[in-house]
């Protein structure tokens, strides 16, 4: 699966090109390992360090023929959520690595930004990434004025990446129509504004108190009290996620979301069409109104001791009906497949263990990174919703029948994807009764099946030399 996303990748010379075939194959067989474990012996590892410092190498290159196949895929669904987010990817060491900026007081690494596509059909399967954008922060000390950590090394505001890489990732599908999703941080007048002079459709999650242009002398002229003050249009129940310590949010952060465990939530819906008006900061350029409509959820009855489940979100899309409002909601819900996407990286590939040593190769490792967790995501999700697919989605026919040999409890004769998928899983140890498998169960299991794979084809090939 990893290998047919790298598949026509051109780095400007054939060998280069090739390399980044093999080390994509070997890295998906073993994504948690260490970099010499995962490539094998010493003549591959130092291929791999060579290739990864090479500046004929780039991010933007190894990912060219990933971002092709994910624009495929949301053509032939023809609509997707386009769900942004972004992440800090710490590194350890006392030595600074060359060009990694500040994340806090004492930690460096770097920033990504990325688009990942989802599945609008209820499913959220993740289709793959239409855009991604790395950088360091400039290396300021740190001050009580925390947004001097926000910039970055090219002197740029930060807040702008919401706006570019959704610009990219519609570029990327002109053949089909994105909704883009994204948390509190995209809150930018300047994005809203683009959005809807692009034509583009979004749901966003409101962050700042803006004023509005009120319908009459009774209105509300700020938004969240539009918000508080729309009619009820029904009430629902809501899945909460769990939310833990978050060790490196600032306390501000973990005062106003503190931790919290799972639950179903009953929350009043309200809607209604309101008009922003251009905050005074805002550049000129940019319209002096948006016309806008919101959907307020709010949670009729916490848990002692728990703050209420609120959502306010921005949107593009007709809110007239309760299906209309619904379909809203059920996309912002999609956002959380990019934490999980996030996870993968972190948890599945390890990839803050990795031991590089500067921005050019750690990014370059990035995209390989990129590519493994989404082939780890779209295991898990199938092992959920791959009720009747046939294993051979997910699967070669040599890997289904290495499965059959090796797994503990016999397959079925017309195995589905699901069934195959939790059979790899228990490979890497998982349990049944544990509900579904974690990233690193997954990892696990896709190892052990890769390893009982090559030890199948070197056997086939002994077979053959002495025949």
């Amino acid at each position: 699966m990893v290998e047919e996303e790298f598949c026509g990748v051109d780095l400007g010379d054939l060998r280069r090109s090739r390399r980044a075939m093999l080390i994509a194959e070997k890295l998906a067989a073993n994504p948690e390992a260490s970099l010499p474990d995962a490539m094998g012996d010493r003549s591959a590892t130092e291929g791999l360090y060579r290739h990864l410092s090479s500046e004929d190498v780039t991010l933007a290159g190894l990912l060219e023929p990933h971002l092709v196949r994910t624009a495929g895929r949301v053509e032939r669904a023809g609509l997707a959520f386009a769900v942004s987010d972004t992440t800090e990817f710490e590194f350890s060491g006392e030595k600074p690595r060359d060009g990694l900026g500040p994340l806090n007081k004492s930690a460096q690494g770097f920033l990504t930004h990325l688009t990942l596509a989802v599945s609008a059909d209820g499913k959220r399967e993740p289709l793959g990434i239409l855009a991604v954008e790395a950088w360091a922060r400039s290396g300021l000390k740190h001050t009580r004025q925390r947004k001097q950590w926000k910039t970055r090394r090219d002197g740029t505001r930060e807040s702008l990446r919401w706006g570019r890489g959704m610009k990219k990732a519609a570029e990327r599908v002109p053949a089909a129509e994105l909704i883009h999703v994204a948390d509190r941080d995209s809150d930018v007048y300047d994005v809203i504004a683009q959005l809807l002079q692009d034509g583009q459709r979004f749901v966003l999650r409101a962050a700042q108190d803006r004023k509005l242009v009120p319908i009459d002398k009774r209105d509300a002229d700020r938004l969240f009290e539009a918000a508080q003050t729309a009619p009820t249009k029904y009430t629902v129940e809501v899945p909460v996620a769990a939310r833990g310590e978050g060790v490196n949010r600032p306390t501000a952060l973990k005062r106003k979301y503190p931790k919290r465990g799972s639950r179903l939530a009953t929350v009043s819906v309200a809607s209604r069409a309101v008009t922003l008006q251009r905050p005074l900061l805002a550049p000129l350029e940019l319209p002096k109104t948006v016309d806008i409509n919101i959907i307020h959820l709010f949670e009729l009855s916490p848990p002692p001791g728990q703050p209420p489940v609120e959502w306010l979100l921005l949107t593009s899309e007709r809110i007239g009906t309760s299906e209309e409002i619904a379909f809203v909601i059920e996309g912002y819900r999609a956002r959380w497949v990019v934490e999980e996407f996030f996870k993968a990286m972190k948890s599945g590939c390890a990839f803050e263990s990795k031991q590089l040593e500067s921005f050019h190769s750690l990014t370059n490792m990035l995209a390989f990174v990129v590519v493994v967790a989404y082939s780890l995501l779209l295991m898990r999700t199938l092992t959920n919703t791959a009720t009747s697919a046939p294993a051979t989605s997910v699967l070669s026919n040599h890997q289904l029948e290495i499965l059959r040999a090796c797994t503990p409890q016999p397959l079925s004769k017309h195995v589905t994807a699901r069934e195959a998928l939790l059979a790899v899983a228990a490979l890497g140890g998982h349990l049944k009764n544990n509900g579904d498998p974690g990233w690193r169960v997954l990892s696990r299991g896709w190892q052990k099946l890769h390893d009982y794979e090559r030890g199948y084809l070197i056997a086939a090939r002994l077979r053959s030399d002495q025949s």
